[in-house]
């Protein structure tokens, strides 16, 4: 097939785009040019008739037809990107499935919601699950995301769900500490590492690696505070080992992400040893 370029019209604007292109992205231009209906055979211009459908938006999918690419939607941060909707509108009238797929990988803190909002109004369920994975995943931070930055709010019912989802799957005992050597633990022989952090398979009767990326801080670290709320395990406090110095560093493990994140430091220092002798 040629490289023959066809002009697109909407309104009084024309978008020079790529026929073979067009055809190969699009279901929509795909069926236009094979159903032989009368716009497909104007031959230098295509007459696109959409009440609604924004010219913006037909440029933005355009570029990504033409260049399989949209720089500003792939820029990292948590920013939400301009012209979201018209985008999303355009891309699901046209049937862009290159796109559509996609904005799959290109969900953010800065767009989950709008996103998702989008993919209800537009019925794109890829989209849909996509967002709810990564809310539930970014549970927390998604929840301390100002309503000034969402411009949506996060609706109860929403909140509930994603709580759900972030609680699914089979509770698990996770273990913190210096394993070498330790035949208590009946360790499995991959997981005798120094202070790392381990889970226990019940099938298995054995303890395998659960996160390989323990933070430094936690090293020699004990008589620290630990809590779990919505499947987040927090880790809080404590003293070193080789300097017995308390400590006030505060770490989060997000399972859901097998990551660890440093949190805002405690105002104090303190271990649950001095906690307890004070209490006393």
């Amino acid at each position: 097939m040629s490289l023959e370029v066809v002009q697109i019209r909407l309104g009084d604007k024309c978008y020079p785009v790529c026929k073979r292109k067009l055809i190969e992205q699009s279901d929509y231009f795909r069926a236009l040019y094979r159903s032989g209906m009368r716009e497909a055979g104007q031959g230098q211009e295509e007459q696109l008739l959409r009440g609604g459908l924004s010219a913006l938006g037909l440029e933005l999918v355009l570029d990504f037809i033409n260049t399989s690419c949209l720089a500003w939607l792939e820029q990292e941060g948590e920013e939400e990107p301009p012209l979201l909707e018209e985008l999303v509108e355009a891309a699901s009238y046209l049937q862009v499935t290159p796109l559509l797929r996609l904005l799959l990988s290109q969900v953010r803190l800065g767009n989950c919601l709008e996103l998702h909002h989008l993919a209800q109004v537009y019925g794109l369920q890829d989209l849909h699950d996509a967002c709810l994975d990564f809310m539930a995943s970014h549970y927390h931070q998604v929840l301390r995301r100002p309503d000034t930055q969402l411009h949506l709010h996060l609706p109860h019912a929403l909140q509930q769900h994603l709580k759900e989802r972030r609680m699914r799957g089979t509770a698990t005992l996770v273990a913190i500490g210096d394993f070498m050597g330790t035949s208590s633990l009946g360790c499995h022989p991959q997981a005798e590492a120094p202070w790392s952090m381990l889970r226990y398979d019940e099938e298995a009767e054995q303890w395998l690696p659960l996160a390989n990326n323990l933070p430094p801080d936690l090293v020699n670290v004990r008589g620290y505070g630990s809590a779990i709320l919505d499947n987040y395990l927090f880790i809080i406090g404590g003293y070193r080992i080789t300097t017995s110095q308390e400590i006030s560093a505060a770490h989060c493990y997000n399972p859901c992400l097998n990551e660890w994140s440093q949190l805002a430091s405690m105002n104090q220092k303190r271990s649950v040893q001095t906690i307890r002798a004070r209490d006393c």
